[in-house]
């Protein structure tokens, strides 16, 4: 699937109640006035019509604030996930991972973009697999909006609905997606698995 340029869906990643805490650690954190308007691309002002949401930084915060042991039970989880990868894909993936909590408000977007150009940012690193855990309350339907929508090479676009504990993955270089504008509030874990820019599984 990651290597046809498809979305990997894995619902019921986070079981419910580490979904409730994660949320329990997003409210915290929004308490301590830790979200920040996120930007897309290299857009830093607040003239940004790309995207609505704001995020945080869940790693290098106080771990004295929300629920740091909610937040290191999933990175563990994740840390899996990146190993399964490396050895499926046959492609060395670094063990530092890039994570936000990203919360989109009612009527929240993000326009069709891929997390990594390959040929506009050259580097050592690259994001090689990008990932959502999804932290909605349970009971997420269509109504609601908010889809994640892909556009797989050759194929026709597909959504995936941002129900609660589900886990997508994708390649970050070929995948291009939104998010699609959300009904009500959507909460996710955001992250990218890195992996050397000259690995010859970027072919795959």
């Amino acid at each position: 699937t990651i290597r046809a340029g498809r979305v990997h869906v894995e619902r019921g990643f986070a079981p419910p109640r580490l979904v409730q805490d994660l949320r329990h650690d997003i409210d915290c954190l929004t308490t301590a006035g830790l979200f920040e308007r996120a930007f897309s691309g290299g857009t830093s002002s607040g003239d940004d019509a790309f995207r609505n949401a704001e995020m945080c930084d869940p790693v290098g915060r106080d771990r004295s604030v929300g629920l740091w042991d909610a937040f290191y039970a999933v990175w563990e989880r994740l840390d899996l996930v990146r190993q399964e990868l490396s050895a499926a894909l046959g492609r060395e993936m670094s063990t530092e991972m890039e994570l936000h909590y990203v919360r989109y408000p009612v009527g929240g977007y993000y326009r069709r973009h891929v997390d990594e150009d390959l040929d506009a940012n050259p580097r050592a690193l690259t994001r090689a697999i990008s990932f959502i855990c999804y932290l909605n309350k349970p009971g997420w339907c269509a109504a609601d909006g908010g889809e994640l929508r892909s556009y797989p090479p050759g194929e026709p676009p597909s959504d995936v609905l941002p129900e609660s504990g589900t886990l997508v993955v994708f390649d970050s270089a070929r995948v291009e997606h939104e998010v699609q504008p959300t009904g009500k509030e959507r909460l996710a874990l955001v992250g990218w698995f890195h992996a050397p820019a000259a690995d010859p599984g970027q072919a795959d």
